[in-house]
């Protein structure tokens, strides 16, 4: 008899029948089965039913209702049975079976049976009923089904208690199983993938939960997990199928310790191991998988294994650069994460932007870029960010794009704190545009490239209002140095550059289109001239011009004119910008391969920098801003040099100021009125108070305003009268004791050039003035007025009466230039007492008086001058560049190595700056190798870099053979050297040998000379036309005399030997050149045909002994006789100032033996001593311990730096 405390079951039907019968019995037994409770109901009531419902015909049946209310009633069976399940092993799989199927169903919460779906879930999940299934014999397939089921079904969108029952359901298996099957841990552990993560949310934090909860119990699954897949990588090389499994295993590990750290507890030690594999690609997987973990923000790892984190670092010193590369990919998220290491990263990161691989070099850069303002002032050393700098003139282009790119990031950060004045930002950040803007000086076009996109882009943002544009070029451009601020306009110089260039492409183009051309061939002929000048300046001159070419024949005129909107000045920013956009947007359309070219050629041309806008705000300033007046004034006088068009609008706010009394900035208004007259004579609007203003500067203002004041007053229109007048005037008061004798002869020299008309009235007195009393005298206290040592002063301590020589002298020269182009046939005879006034003063060392009283100082200034007068005269003027004989050329040629320093450094500097424009004749690069004995080992590396560059510009076009023809001429100028002298028998004026010990030196001292041109100007394609022009000068002799020819003859063997030794030593093949050459004619004629020239042929000039010695390799060098003379001048002392700064230079590699920078005067003849290598100067010495102790060779922080950057206004 059963208790009144126990319950029994009332539901005494037979579970059979038809389906809508059998669903409502099961109905009916599970609403009483589901209230009954486990303590109080009496389970032998149950005993049928739990037969009945295990019955195939019902866990099997068709009908869904019937199995769900039949699995529901076995979950409450199982309820109120526990813990004894009154089912053996076999029915009870049958039941999870069932089970597992029916829960398939929680996913549709719509389905009519859903209630009774959530319901057995829950039931199997509070009751824990579902642990039955771990007792079960082979029952892993079951759970695994139902672990996928779960993790299939399970999503976002699903009601949270059900998410949770889920949840507590696999918990309970976990818990309670003995080992779960490999399945359901890759099933859980899949979640974490990147794919699965985000395709279903639900799935992801369901496995999140069973890792934090269960960690204990599925530590040992994940430890084995990994252990499996990593062991294979320890056995040798991986499958292409196993090293992906690999990644992924990597991938899942950082997963896992983003969400589920518990896990990894026995992984991280293999991660460890891994980081010692000698197999690369694990190597670099394990630090960047361990970097990523590391960075996390609620990561203790560093701590926890603190022998992992040491490892860890380690790697940054790896041997291999992809693993180096994996370690610093992980730095920035690491500081950002954990301020506390950022000091021991940092000092790594420091290391990484001095690594001798360059991909290793560029993402050092690349990461301290991926830094936010707050991280990089905290928590990254200013000398890590100065080492960015340096990165930005690095050899490798790539590691340049990388340092030039992070510099103008963090600039851009940080600049709001600048503008604001914060030091700490100012120290810290406000250096980065200078050390953008030096990268110009390594002088290559896709460096430029780098610095334009970076400037127009990133430190002057192409948005904002006019005023807070100008105050952050203000701002900016105030904190640059002065090789800054020489770059900053060198950008901005070419911007205006490719401007004009781009205008006159589409005005040709226009034409073209319009058919308004004068036929196909002169089209062709002006496209391609255009063309090469734009694309010159590109980073591929050849691939630019071909797709230039290409796009020239896309008749598109709505293209053309979106490139006109973007330069024209006059529009806003806001209009500039739209049409720059539009432009690309079309190039994309239209022509793709032409969007890289577009790009650079766009964001140049597109005046969002400079404008209208900003000109007009720097005017304000001047006028309104104490503040800001003096930048605000330079940057206004640089733009009128630059870019005087854009000043058209804003005349006569310049010219009222200029006449205000009150206004202190006159100076900048007048020289900013003064660049634009130069470019736009005859344009400049004035009243009479203009006038009477800029009249009264040129007698109470200084040389400089007088100078502008004069510019100006020549270039209003209809004023002739009055510069008459002045030009009259001026000319009467020059005296030689006149303390405004300088002023004056610099008020002529401009009337000279924009009033020549003018000058011509009074050009013979003037003329008179300067040649017989100026040149010719000097005044008692020029002897004494610099110490006797001193051979040099800068020019802005030079006394009045030396720059009064100096602008005499350009008085002269600039009337012959006006004369040249008004009457040509006057020129002649005008200039060439001017010649022989330059000629003198080259020859006699800057001494013109009669006394011999003239001070090394002016001297030395004199010399200067004239050389660069000589090459203002001739630069663009045939007519005058005839005049210029051979010999002449020759004496020029060895101002380069001037005894003074400065001069032979001012000459070099003014030949490259005209070189580089394409402005001088190629004849001058043969004087630039004359520098392969320079003393000053910065500055023979400076012009050596230069030659290089030149080099590979010229090379562009290889039908004109510059570069070739260049050795010719070096040739020629070596045969008339003073210091090669060779001693030829008295019996044999053409083939006698020099055998001497003498000559033997001289040829050490030419063949450094060529070496110097075979290092610069020479490669793999060139050597054997190089080789054919040497062999090429025994054939032929001098055309202005054979007196020397000899010496020709000798250096083209030693041409011919130093060209195979060179190619030899770099593997080049010389072969025989199909082609013809042809000489200069102005140096060599053909020789006749005859025995002679059959016995020069076959003569071998090189002596014996030199052959021997070089091939010997003897280490000693003869110095040269300016070499000698320049190491004796050492106790001479100078006031200019070394011509780089170690800083500007720092890397360039120093010469053993070289004597410190000196200056002395040349012998009238030289002799030859054999060289005793010196011991080096502090200096030198200095830098040699630098270079040995570099450990990273192929570090360098520049290539080819350049002195002069751009061609610009000549000064001379």
């Amino acid at each position: 008899m059963v208790t009144a405390s126990f319950k029994e079951l009332q539901f005494r039907q037979k579970l059979s029948g038809d389906t809508p019968d059998l669903l409502k019995k099961l109905k009916d037994l599970q609403t009483e089965l589901k209230e009954l409770e486990q303590e109080t109901v009496d389970t032998k009531s149950l005993s049928s039913v739990t037969k009945q419902l295990i019955d195939s015909s019902i866990v099997n049946h068709k009908d869904k209702g019937v199995r769900i209310y039949a699995a529901c009633c076995i979950a409450d069976m199982l309820r109120l049975y526990a813990p004894d399940a009154p089912y053996n092993n076999t029915q009870l799989k049958t039941i999870f079976g069932l089970f597992v199927s029916e829960l398939r169903h929680i996913a549709n919460a719509s389905s009519a049976h859903f209630s009774m779906y959530y319901y057995l879930l829950e039931s199997l999940s509070v009751v824990k009923s579902i642990v039955l299934i771990t007792d079960l014999k082979n029952a892993d397939e079951l759970m695994t089904n139902l672990f996928r089921n779960i993790f299939d079904d399970i999503s976002p969108q699903q009601a949270k208690n059900v998410q949770i029952c889920m949840s507590e359901l696999l918990q309970h298996i976990i818990d309670e199983s003995d080992q779960l099957p490999q399945e359901i841990v890759d099933i859980i552990l899949a979640q974490f993938l990147h794919k699965h993560k985000f395709d279903n949310p639900a799935a992801y934090r369901l496995a999140c939960d069973l890792g934090n909860n269960c960690a204990e119990k599925l530590q040992r699954y994940v430890f084995q997990y990994f252990s499996d897949i990593i062991s294979v990588a320890g056995n040798g090389e991986l499958s292409s199928k196993e090293l992906e499994d690999f990644k992924i295993v990597h991938k899942l590990v950082i997963e896992l310790n983003k969400s589920t750290p518990a896990l990894l507890l026995n992984v991280i030690p293999q991660l460890e191991e891994e980081l010692k594999l000698s197999d690369i690609t694990i190597r670099a997987l394990a630090t960047k998988s361990l970097g990523e973990m590391f960075s996390e923000k609620t990561s203790q790892l560093v701590t926890q294994y603190e022998s992992t984190w040491k490892a860890w670092l380690q790697r940054r010193n790896d041997k291999i650069p992809q693993v180096r590369i994996a370690w610093l990919e992980s730095l920035t998220n690491i500081i950002k994460s954990h301020a506390s290491l950022s000091k021991e990263l940092s000092e790594g990161l420091a290391e990484k932007l001095m690594d001798p691989d360059e991909k290793v070099r560029a993402i050092a850069c690349k990461t301290i870029g991926e830094f936010d303002y707050e991280t990089s002032l905290h928590h990254i050393q200013k000398n890590t960010l100065i080492q960015v700098g340096h990165r930005c003139r690095d050899k490798k282009k790539s590691v340049s794009k990388e340092a030039i790119n992070t510099l103008s990031v963090l600039y851009n950060q940080a600049y709001p704190e600048i503008e604001n004045g914060t030091q700490a930002s100012i120290s810290h950040f406000g250096w980065m545009a200078s050390a953008i803007l030096h990268a110009v000086y390594v002088n290559d076009n896709e460096i430029f490239s780098f610095v334009d996109h970076a400037i127009f882009s990133t430190v002057f943002p192409p948005h904002g209002s006019a005023a807070s544009r100008t105050q952050r070029i203000v701002t900016t451009f105030a904190a640059l140095d002065d090789k800054g601020r020489t770059g900053f306009l060198s950008v901005l110089r070419r911007s205006v550059d490719t401007r004009s260039h781009m205008t006159a492409l589409l005005k040709l183009l226009e034409t073209q289109q319009n058919g308004k051309d004068n036929g196909a061939a002169d089209f062709e002929k002006k496209l391609g001239t255009i063309i090469k000048m734009i694309s010159d300046r590109l980073p591929d001159p050849v691939k630019s011009s071909l797709l230039l070419y290409k796009y020239a024949n896309v008749h598109d005129s709505t293209f053309l004119q979106l490139i006109s909107d973007c330069m024209d000045w006059r529009r806003s920013l806001k209009e500039i910008r739209k049409a720059a956009k539009e432009t690309i947007a079309r190039i994309e359309n239209v022509s793709p391969p032409t969007q890289d070219v577009f790009n650079i050629l766009i964001e140049r041309s597109s005046l969002t920098l400079i404008n209208s806008e900003v000109v007009s705000e720097l005017i304000k300033n001047i006028a309104e801003s104490d503040e800001h007046r003096q930048i605000s004034g330079e940057l206004l006088r640089s733009i009128s040099t630059i870019f005087p068009v854009i000043f058209i609008d804003h005349l006569t706010e310049i010219t009222n100021l200029l006449c205000d009394s009150t206004f202190i900035g006159a100076s900048d208004a007048l020289q900013t009125l003064a660049e634009f007259a130069k470019q736009f004579p005859k344009s400049v609007p004035a009243d009479y108070r203009a006038k009477e203003t800029l009249r009264n500067l040129l007698t109470s203002g200084n040389v400089a305003q007088a100078t502008d004041a004069t510019i100006v007053l020549a270039s209003i229109a209809n004023n002739d009268a009055m510069c008459e007048d002045i030009a009259e005037k001026t000319a009467e008061q020059l005296d030689v004791s006149s303390p405004d004798l300088l002023k004056n002869l610099a008020i002529l020299s401009q009337i000279t050039l924009y009033s020549p008309q003018v000058f011509e009235s009074i050009s013979a007195g003037v003329v008179a003035f300067v040649m017989k009393k100026l040149l010719l005298t000097n005044t008692p206290e020029q002897e004494t007025r610099y110490d006797a040592t001193e051979d040099w002063v800068e020019k802005s301590e030079l006394d009045q009466y030396s720059l009064s020589k100096i602008m005499g002298l350009k008085v002269l020269v600039n009337r012959a230039i006006v004369l040249l182009e008004s009457d040509p046939d006057a020129a002649q005879s005008a200039v060439r007492p001017v010649f022989q006034l330059l000629w003198a003063l080259i020859n006699q060392e800057g001494e013109l008086v009669t006394e011999k009283n003239t001070n090394a100082v002016m001297k030395s200034h004199l010399r200067l001058n004239a050389a660069r007068f000589v090459i203002k005269l001739t630069r663009g003027r045939p007519p005058y560049e005839k005049m210029v004989t051979v010999a002449d050329f020759c004496r020029l040629s060895l101002v380069i190595q001037d005894p003074v320093y400065r001069v032979r450094h001012g000459f070099a500097a003014r030949i490259m700056k005209y070189v580089r424009a394409r402005e001088l004749h190629i004849r001058y690069l043969a004087v630039l190798l004359l520098v392969a004995h320079e003393p000053e080992i910065e500055w023979r590396s400076h012009v050596k870099k230069f030659l290089t560059q030149q080099a590979k510009s010229q090379a562009v076009d290889s039908s004109l053979m510059l570069n070739e023809q260049t050795l010719a001429r070096l040739l020629h100028l070596l045969s008339n050297h003073p210091d090669f002298v060779i001693k030829v028998p008295e019996d044999d004026d053409v083939f006698g040998h020099a055998q001497s010990t003498h000559s033997v030196q001289d040829l050490n001292l030419a063949a450094r000379y060529i070496e110097f041109y075979l290092e610069t100007m020479t490669n793999s394609e060139n050597i054997s036309l190089v080789f054919y022009i040497a062999a090429l000068m025994k054939t032929v002799r001098f055309a202005s005399s054979k007196e020397t020819t000899h010496n020709l003859y000798v250096l083209s063997d030693l041409a011919q030997y130093l060209i195979q030794e060179r190619s030899r030593s770099h593997g080049w093949t010389l072969t025989s050149y199909p082609g013809q050459v042809k000489l200069p004619r102005d140096l060599y004629l053909p020789l006749a045909q005859n025995e002679v020239s059959v016995e020069i042929s076959k003569r071998i000039y090189l002596p014996t002994a030199w052959v021997q010695m070089r091939e010997h390799k003897t280490d000693r060098k003869p110095k040269t006789s300016i070499e000698r003379k320049m190491g004796q001048a050492t106790k001479r002392r100078s006031r200019s100032p070394s011509p780089h700064h170690a800083e500007d230079m720092e890397d360039v590699v120093s010469e053993k033996g070289a004597p410190s920078p000196s200056r002395a005067k040349r012998p009238k003849k030289a002799k030859v001593v054999e060289r005793v290598p010196e011991e080096p100067t502090r200096r030198m010495a200095s830098r040699a311990a630098k270079d040995k102790a570099a450990v990273y060779k192929d570090v360098d922080n520049s290539e080819g730096e350049s002195e002069e950057i751009e061609s610009g206004h000549d000064s001379s």
